[in-house]
Protein backbone atom coordinates (compact mmCIF):
# COMPACT_ATOMS: atom_id res chain seq x y z
CA UNK A 1 0.00 0.00 0.00
CA UNK A 2 1.23 3.74 -0.99
CA UNK A 3 2.47 5.99 1.83
CA UNK A 4 -1.05 7.65 2.94
CA UNK A 5 -2.16 11.16 2.21
CA UNK A 6 -2.96 11.83 5.82
CA UNK A 7 -1.18 10.51 9.06
CA UNK A 8 -1.75 11.02 12.04
CA UNK A 9 0.23 9.68 15.15
CA UNK A 10 0.17 10.08 19.02
CA UNK A 11 -1.56 13.11 18.72
CA UNK A 12 -2.98 15.07 21.64
CA UNK A 13 -5.00 18.77 21.80
CA UNK A 14 -5.97 20.72 24.61
CA UNK A 15 -7.42 24.02 25.50
CA UNK A 16 -5.19 25.24 28.44
CA UNK A 17 -5.09 22.62 30.59
CA UNK A 18 -7.80 20.98 29.54
CA UNK A 19 -7.30 17.92 27.18
CA UNK A 20 -9.88 17.45 24.13
CA UNK A 21 -8.35 14.24 21.98
CA UNK A 22 -5.83 11.87 23.81
CA UNK A 23 -3.28 9.84 21.84
CA UNK A 24 -4.96 10.17 17.96
CA UNK A 25 -3.48 7.56 15.62
CA UNK A 26 -5.16 7.03 12.13
CA UNK A 27 -4.31 7.16 8.25
CA UNK A 28 -6.43 8.43 5.24
CA UNK A 29 -5.21 6.69 2.13
CA UNK A 30 -5.28 9.01 -0.94
CA UNK A 31 -8.34 9.50 -3.02
CA UNK A 32 -10.10 8.15 0.10
CA UNK A 33 -12.75 9.94 2.03
CA UNK A 34 -12.80 9.97 5.53
CA UNK A 35 -15.01 11.25 8.60
CA UNK A 36 -14.73 12.07 12.34
CA UNK A 37 -18.40 11.27 13.49
CA UNK A 38 -19.24 11.30 17.35
CA UNK A 39 -21.33 13.35 19.52
CA UNK A 40 -21.48 17.41 20.08
CA UNK A 41 -18.36 18.43 21.96
CA UNK A 42 -15.94 15.01 21.18
CA UNK A 43 -13.13 17.37 19.98
CA UNK A 44 -14.19 16.61 16.16
CA UNK A 45 -13.78 20.46 15.06
CA UNK A 46 -11.08 20.84 16.80
CA UNK A 47 -9.27 17.83 15.22
CA UNK A 48 -9.95 19.45 12.05
CA UNK A 49 -8.26 22.54 12.51
CA UNK A 50 -5.50 21.27 14.10
CA UNK A 51 -5.02 19.21 10.36
CA UNK A 52 -5.64 22.72 8.39
CA UNK A 53 -3.55 24.44 10.78
CA UNK A 54 -5.52 26.36 12.70
CA UNK A 55 -4.89 25.02 15.98
CA UNK A 56 -1.49 23.59 17.42
CA UNK A 57 -1.15 20.51 18.98
CA UNK A 58 0.20 19.87 22.46
CA UNK A 59 1.63 16.87 21.21
CA UNK A 60 2.11 14.18 18.38
CA UNK A 61 2.43 14.66 14.43
CA UNK A 62 0.39 15.58 11.60
CA UNK A 63 1.67 14.37 7.56
CA UNK A 64 0.42 15.51 5.00
CA UNK A 65 1.18 13.72 1.74
CA UNK A 66 4.66 12.30 3.22
CA UNK A 67 5.40 15.86 4.35
CA UNK A 68 5.16 16.80 8.15
CA UNK A 69 3.05 19.89 8.84
CA UNK A 70 3.32 19.52 12.86
CA UNK A 71 5.03 18.29 15.16
CA UNK A 72 7.06 18.56 18.33
CA UNK A 73 9.99 20.73 15.97
CA UNK A 74 7.50 21.46 13.19
CA UNK A 75 4.69 23.87 12.43
CA UNK A 76 3.74 24.86 9.37
CA UNK A 77 1.00 27.48 8.67
CA UNK A 78 -2.96 26.82 7.30
CA UNK A 79 -1.92 28.85 4.00
CA UNK A 80 1.27 26.66 3.46
CA UNK A 81 -0.21 22.71 3.71
CA UNK A 82 -2.11 22.57 0.53
CA UNK A 83 -5.44 21.85 2.21
CA UNK A 84 -8.60 23.47 1.50
CA UNK A 85 -11.36 23.67 3.93
CA UNK A 86 -15.22 23.93 3.61
CA UNK A 87 -16.90 26.15 6.40
CA UNK A 88 -19.49 25.15 8.23
CA UNK A 89 -21.26 28.38 7.17
CA UNK A 90 -19.60 28.54 3.69
CA UNK A 91 -17.96 31.71 3.75
CA UNK A 92 -18.95 32.92 0.51
CA UNK A 93 -18.60 36.72 -0.06
CA UNK A 94 -21.88 37.96 -0.41
CA UNK A 95 -20.67 40.83 -2.36
CA UNK A 96 -19.07 38.20 -4.88
CA UNK A 97 -20.52 36.85 -7.52
CA UNK A 98 -20.50 32.55 -8.02
CA UNK A 99 -17.42 33.16 -10.71
CA UNK A 100 -15.80 35.84 -8.62
CA UNK A 101 -16.00 33.32 -4.86
CA UNK A 102 -14.22 30.54 -7.10
CA UNK A 103 -11.84 32.86 -8.36
CA UNK A 104 -10.71 33.98 -4.96
CA UNK A 105 -8.09 31.43 -3.65
CA UNK A 106 -6.28 31.61 -7.54
CA UNK A 107 -5.02 34.72 -7.33
CA UNK A 108 -1.05 33.58 -7.62
CA UNK A 109 -2.35 32.93 -11.22
CA UNK A 110 -2.88 35.36 -14.51
CA UNK A 111 -6.59 36.90 -14.79
CA UNK A 112 -7.23 34.39 -17.83
CA UNK A 113 -5.94 31.55 -15.98
CA UNK A 114 -8.39 32.54 -13.23
CA UNK A 115 -11.51 32.88 -15.06
CA UNK A 116 -10.74 29.79 -16.88
CA UNK A 117 -10.04 27.50 -14.23
CA UNK A 118 -13.00 28.64 -11.60
CA UNK A 119 -15.27 28.22 -15.10
CA UNK A 120 -14.27 24.25 -15.46
CA UNK A 121 -15.13 24.45 -11.73
CA UNK A 122 -18.53 26.04 -11.73
CA UNK A 123 -19.26 23.58 -14.28
CA UNK A 124 -18.04 20.57 -12.04
CA UNK A 125 -21.06 21.53 -9.60
CA UNK A 126 -23.51 21.99 -12.08
CA UNK A 127 -23.62 25.89 -11.37
CA UNK A 128 -22.74 27.40 -15.26
CA UNK A 129 -26.14 29.44 -14.92
CA UNK A 130 -25.32 30.90 -11.87
CA UNK A 131 -22.14 32.07 -12.56
CA UNK A 132 -22.93 35.59 -12.43
CA UNK A 133 -25.34 34.83 -9.49
CA UNK A 134 -24.62 36.10 -6.08
CA UNK A 135 -25.29 33.78 -3.02
CA UNK A 136 -27.93 35.25 -1.55
CA UNK A 137 -29.73 34.13 -4.50
CA UNK A 138 -28.63 30.62 -4.36
CA UNK A 139 -30.17 27.35 -2.35
CA UNK A 140 -28.42 25.98 0.85
CA UNK A 141 -27.66 23.22 -1.92
CA UNK A 142 -26.56 25.62 -4.54
CA UNK A 143 -24.21 27.51 -1.78
CA UNK A 144 -22.66 24.32 -0.87
CA UNK A 145 -21.45 23.45 -4.25
CA UNK A 146 -20.03 26.84 -4.59
CA UNK A 147 -18.26 26.26 -1.60
CA UNK A 148 -16.77 23.22 -2.87
CA UNK A 149 -16.14 24.50 -5.81
CA UNK A 150 -13.69 27.57 -4.06
CA UNK A 151 -11.95 24.73 -2.57
CA UNK A 152 -11.03 22.05 -4.83
CA UNK A 153 -10.13 25.09 -7.33
CA UNK A 154 -6.52 25.42 -6.10
CA UNK A 155 -5.85 21.54 -6.38
CA UNK A 156 -5.54 21.08 -2.83
CA UNK A 157 -3.68 18.00 -1.73
CA UNK A 158 -6.68 17.38 1.10
CA UNK A 159 -9.86 19.00 1.34
CA UNK A 160 -11.57 19.12 4.99
CA UNK A 161 -15.30 19.64 5.31
CA UNK A 162 -16.50 21.21 8.83
CA UNK A 163 -20.24 19.48 9.32
CA UNK A 164 -20.70 20.61 5.90
CA UNK A 165 -24.61 19.86 5.61
CA UNK A 166 -25.62 21.21 8.77
CA UNK A 167 -27.23 24.18 7.76
CA UNK A 168 -29.65 22.34 5.30
CA UNK A 169 -32.88 21.08 5.39
CA UNK A 170 -32.98 17.57 6.88
CA UNK A 171 -34.29 16.02 3.95
CA UNK A 172 -31.82 17.47 1.52
CA UNK A 173 -28.54 16.77 3.55
CA UNK A 174 -28.18 13.18 2.11
CA UNK A 175 -29.05 13.77 -1.41
CA UNK A 176 -26.50 17.07 -1.04
CA UNK A 177 -23.87 14.18 0.98
CA UNK A 178 -24.18 11.84 -2.07
CA UNK A 179 -23.89 14.57 -4.98
CA UNK A 180 -20.87 16.26 -3.13
CA UNK A 181 -19.03 12.59 -2.90
CA UNK A 182 -19.75 12.15 -6.59
CA UNK A 183 -17.35 15.55 -7.55
CA UNK A 184 -14.70 14.88 -5.07
CA UNK A 185 -14.47 11.08 -6.22
CA UNK A 186 -14.92 12.39 -9.63
CA UNK A 187 -11.87 14.99 -8.70
CA UNK A 188 -9.67 12.07 -7.28
CA UNK A 189 -9.35 14.64 -4.51
CA UNK A 190 -8.47 12.66 -0.56
CA UNK A 191 -11.35 14.73 2.06
CA UNK A 192 -12.11 14.54 5.62
CA UNK A 193 -15.39 15.64 6.92
CA UNK A 194 -16.76 16.25 10.33
CA UNK A 195 -20.45 15.47 11.40
CA UNK A 196 -22.43 14.29 14.06
CA UNK A 197 -25.13 12.76 11.55
CA UNK A 198 -24.76 8.96 10.46
CA UNK A 199 -26.80 9.39 7.76
CA UNK A 200 -23.97 11.59 6.33
CA UNK A 201 -20.91 9.51 7.27
CA UNK A 202 -22.90 6.53 5.63
CA UNK A 203 -23.63 8.74 2.43
CA UNK A 204 -20.10 9.83 2.07
CA UNK A 205 -17.03 8.29 3.25
CA UNK A 206 -15.30 5.21 2.77
CA UNK A 207 -13.82 5.22 5.90
CA UNK A 208 -15.25 6.44 9.57
CA UNK A 209 -13.63 7.24 12.46
CA UNK A 210 -15.98 7.22 15.79
CA UNK A 211 -14.87 9.85 18.47
CA UNK A 212 -15.96 10.04 21.88
CA UNK A 213 -14.51 10.57 25.57
CA UNK A 214 -11.60 12.13 24.23
CA UNK A 215 -10.75 9.25 21.85
CA UNK A 216 -11.08 7.55 18.54
CA UNK A 217 -13.03 4.38 19.48
CA UNK A 218 -12.88 2.88 15.88
CA UNK A 219 -11.95 3.84 11.88
CA UNK A 220 -13.32 1.35 9.90
CA UNK A 221 -15.97 0.98 6.99
CA UNK A 222 -19.70 1.46 8.15
CA UNK A 223 -20.18 -2.30 7.52
CA UNK A 224 -17.55 -3.26 10.33
CA UNK A 225 -19.13 0.00 12.48
CA UNK A 226 -22.46 -1.80 12.62
CA UNK A 227 -21.76 -5.33 12.23
CA UNK A 228 -18.17 -5.53 14.17
CA UNK A 229 -18.15 -2.53 16.35
CA UNK A 230 -15.18 -2.63 18.82
CA UNK A 231 -16.67 -1.16 22.21
CA UNK A 232 -20.43 -1.07 23.55
CA UNK A 233 -20.30 2.73 23.24
CA UNK A 234 -19.80 1.99 18.80
CA UNK A 235 -22.47 -0.66 19.24
CA UNK A 236 -24.96 2.21 20.84
CA UNK A 237 -23.80 5.09 18.74
CA UNK A 238 -24.18 3.33 15.43
CA UNK A 239 -27.51 2.62 14.16
CA UNK A 240 -30.01 0.85 16.75
CA UNK A 241 -29.22 -1.75 19.39
CA UNK A 242 -30.39 -3.55 22.06
CA UNK A 243 -28.90 -6.17 24.21
CA UNK A 244 -29.88 -9.48 25.99
CA UNK A 245 -27.74 -11.19 28.49
CA UNK A 246 -26.16 -14.60 27.55
CA UNK A 247 -23.95 -16.95 29.61
CA UNK A 248 -20.56 -18.43 27.99
CA UNK A 249 -20.59 -22.14 26.98
CA UNK A 250 -17.41 -23.79 26.02
CA UNK A 251 -18.26 -26.62 23.87
CA UNK A 252 -14.66 -28.27 22.24
CA UNK A 253 -13.49 -26.71 20.11
CA UNK A 254 -15.87 -23.63 20.39
CA UNK A 255 -17.08 -21.24 22.72
CA UNK A 256 -20.88 -20.79 22.10
CA UNK A 257 -23.34 -18.14 23.80
CA UNK A 258 -26.79 -19.17 25.53
CA UNK A 259 -29.40 -16.94 25.44
CA UNK A 260 -33.07 -16.85 25.87
CA UNK A 261 -33.13 -16.94 21.96
CA UNK A 262 -30.62 -19.53 21.20
CA UNK A 263 -27.39 -20.85 21.43
CA UNK A 264 -24.86 -19.01 18.97
CA UNK A 265 -21.33 -20.01 18.16
CA UNK A 266 -18.46 -16.96 19.11
CA UNK A 267 -16.12 -16.45 16.13
CA UNK A 268 -12.66 -14.84 17.68
CA UNK A 269 -12.45 -12.63 14.53
CA UNK A 270 -15.19 -10.64 15.88
CA UNK A 271 -14.93 -11.71 20.03
CA UNK A 272 -11.43 -11.55 21.10
CA UNK A 273 -11.86 -9.23 23.83
CA UNK A 274 -14.20 -11.61 25.66
CA UNK A 275 -12.66 -14.68 24.38
CA UNK A 276 -8.98 -13.77 25.81
CA UNK A 277 -10.20 -13.97 29.40
CA UNK A 278 -13.39 -16.31 29.05
CA UNK A 279 -14.73 -18.57 31.82
CA UNK A 280 -17.48 -21.17 31.33
CA UNK A 281 -20.55 -19.95 32.94
CA UNK A 282 -19.56 -16.05 32.75
CA UNK A 283 -22.25 -13.72 31.63
CA UNK A 284 -22.42 -11.24 28.75
CA UNK A 285 -24.32 -9.10 26.77
CA UNK A 286 -25.26 -10.22 23.66
CA UNK A 287 -25.55 -6.99 20.47
CA UNK A 288 -28.78 -7.61 18.90
CA UNK A 289 -29.70 -5.32 15.95
CA UNK A 290 -33.29 -4.99 14.41
CA UNK A 291 -32.51 -6.92 11.17
CA UNK A 292 -30.95 -9.48 13.41
CA UNK A 293 -34.47 -10.50 14.50
CA UNK A 294 -36.87 -12.13 11.73
CA UNK A 295 -40.76 -11.99 11.86
CA UNK A 296 -42.00 -15.87 11.46
CA UNK A 297 -45.46 -16.45 12.32
CA UNK A 298 -44.74 -20.49 12.96
CA UNK A 299 -41.97 -19.42 15.63
CA UNK A 300 -42.84 -20.68 18.63
CA UNK A 301 -40.72 -18.32 20.38
CA UNK A 302 -43.48 -15.33 20.78
CA UNK A 303 -42.33 -11.66 21.73
CA UNK A 304 -45.12 -8.84 22.67
CA UNK A 305 -45.13 -5.16 21.07
CA UNK A 306 -44.68 -2.35 23.42
CA UNK A 307 -44.15 0.58 20.90
CA UNK A 308 -43.75 0.79 17.21
CA UNK A 309 -42.61 3.49 14.29
CA UNK A 310 -43.81 2.88 11.40
CA UNK A 311 -40.92 3.68 8.30
CA UNK A 312 -42.70 2.79 5.17
CA UNK A 313 -41.87 -0.32 3.65
CA UNK A 314 -41.15 -1.19 7.32
CA UNK A 315 -42.21 -1.44 10.70
CA UNK A 316 -39.52 -0.39 13.56
CA UNK A 317 -40.83 -2.53 16.28
CA UNK A 318 -39.87 -2.74 20.47
CA UNK A 319 -40.55 -6.12 21.37
CA UNK A 320 -40.74 -7.62 24.95
CA UNK A 321 -39.12 -10.92 25.19
CA UNK A 322 -40.77 -13.72 27.72
CA UNK A 323 -38.30 -14.08 30.20
CA UNK A 324 -35.53 -11.96 32.29
CA UNK A 325 -37.36 -8.85 31.36
CA UNK A 326 -35.69 -8.14 28.18
CA UNK A 327 -35.88 -6.36 24.90
CA UNK A 328 -35.50 -6.34 21.31
CA UNK A 329 -35.81 -4.50 18.45
CA UNK A 330 -37.19 -5.68 15.07
CA UNK A 331 -37.57 -4.79 11.59
CA UNK A 332 -40.43 -6.17 10.33
CA UNK A 333 -42.20 -5.56 6.64
CA UNK A 334 -44.99 -3.09 7.30
CA UNK A 335 -47.72 -5.55 5.71
CA UNK A 336 -46.97 -7.44 9.18
CA UNK A 337 -49.02 -4.76 11.39
CA UNK A 338 -49.34 -5.58 14.98
CA UNK A 339 -51.27 -3.38 17.52
CA UNK A 340 -49.47 -2.49 20.95
CA UNK A 341 -49.49 -5.45 23.24
CA UNK A 342 -50.17 -8.38 20.45
CA UNK A 343 -47.81 -10.88 19.96
CA UNK A 344 -45.89 -12.75 17.49
CA UNK A 345 -43.36 -15.24 16.33
CA UNK A 346 -40.25 -14.39 16.05
CA UNK A 347 -36.42 -16.05 15.13
CA UNK A 348 -33.13 -15.32 15.51
CA UNK A 349 -31.47 -14.74 12.43
CA UNK A 350 -28.24 -13.29 13.54
CA UNK A 351 -24.57 -13.35 11.33
CA UNK A 352 -22.37 -10.97 13.43
CA UNK A 353 -22.59 -12.51 17.42
CA UNK A 354 -21.02 -9.55 19.47
CA UNK A 355 -20.70 -10.00 23.39
CA UNK A 356 -19.43 -7.73 25.62
CA UNK A 357 -18.77 -8.37 29.40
Amino acid sequence: MSEPMLYVSNLCLAYSDSAVLNNINFTLQSGDIGCILGPSGCGKTTLLQAIAGFVQPKQGAINIDGRCVSDANHFISADKRGVGVVFQDFALFPHMTVQQNVEYGLQDLSKTDRKLIAKENIALVGLEKFANAYPHSLSGGQQQRVAIARAVAPKPKLLLLDEPFSSLDPELRERVAVEIRRIIKKLGITALLVTHDQNEAFAMADIIGIFAQGACQQWDNAYALYHKPASRFVANFIGESTFISGEMLYDSPNWYVNTQLGRFMLKASQNATVLANAVEGQGVEVLVRPDDITHEDASPLKATVIDKRFRGANILYRLALPNFDEQVLCLAPSHHDHELGESFGIRMSIQHVICFK
